[in-house]
């Protein structure tokens, strides 16, 4: 078609309909035209869907990896690092302006909030967190402290479900999942929730101490006793 590598697709349409006009079928040209013609069409076709691929790539290479959202998110982890979280949070902005999918700027963002006890905009970030990837155990885990910490019990509860149907050997996610049935006053579960966080984790001094004080409650004070014991052993 007489175009050079690297030409733009405005180049390339402009060199085809030269092409077309003067081959194309209708002129009555000779028989060698005709096959001229079928070929500059294949040559047009091919030469744009590369074009269309090349642009595409580099289009999603760009949304993937911009320097700017990386550059952003750098300044905004020195300001998290000095607790400047206000600021951080300008930072993780700019960040996923540029890369809306950038968990990491979201988590961190989400955690400014935690950290300036601005829940329901925490809360935000995580629900951003989950749109992107909703197999993210810590994801659902983080998601439920939040709603732990409004007050919001039975909705923390379906999001540390979540987390434990993910990873059933996290025994964080377990004793948060305890402390929410225990504030829902439903003790028995909630032990239920403590035996298996300490099951998978015999040095969870939290889990432990918590598992002593439903025992205390249901009037089994010699187990309780000894699971906070063991919790005072575990903090030496």
């Amino acid at each position: 078609m007489g175009v050079e590598p690297g030409s733009s697709l405005k180049e390339i349409k402009s060199a085809y309909r030269k092409l077309a006009l003067k081959y194309h079928p209708d002129k009555n040209l000779p028989e060698k035209d005709d096959e001229q013609f079928k070929l500059i069409v294949v040559a047009y076709q091919i030469l744009q869907n590369h074009h269309k691929s090349v642009v595409t790539s580099h289009k999603k290479f760009a949304d993937l990896y911009p320097e700017d959202a990386v550059s952003w998110y750098d300044q905004a982890e020195a300001l998290f690092a000095k607790h400047k979280y206000d600021e951080a949070i300008v930072c993780y902005d700019k960040a996923t302006e540029k890369l809306p999918r950038y968990v990491n700027a979201w988590l961190k963002k989400a955690d400014c909030f935690s950290n300036l006890k601005r829940y329901e905009e925490a809360l935000a970030c995580y629900d951003k967190v989950l749109e992107i990837d909703s197999k993210s155990s810590s994801a659902w885990n983080l998601h439920g402290v939040c709603l732990s910490d409004l007050g919001r019990y039975d909705e923390a509860l379906k999001s540390f479900g979540k987390a434990i149907t993910l990873n059933p050997k996290h025994a964080a996610v377990w004793n948060l999942n305890g402390v929410c049935l225990y504030n829902l006053k439903r003790y028995d579960k909630a032990l239920e929730s403590f035996d298996k966080a300490t099951s998978l984790d015999l040095g969870f001094a939290n889990a432990w101490y918590n598992k002593g004080s439903i025992l205390l409650k249901l009037g089994r004070k010699n187990e309780g006793d000894k699971c906070i014991k063991q919790a005072k052993k575990l903090r030496q």
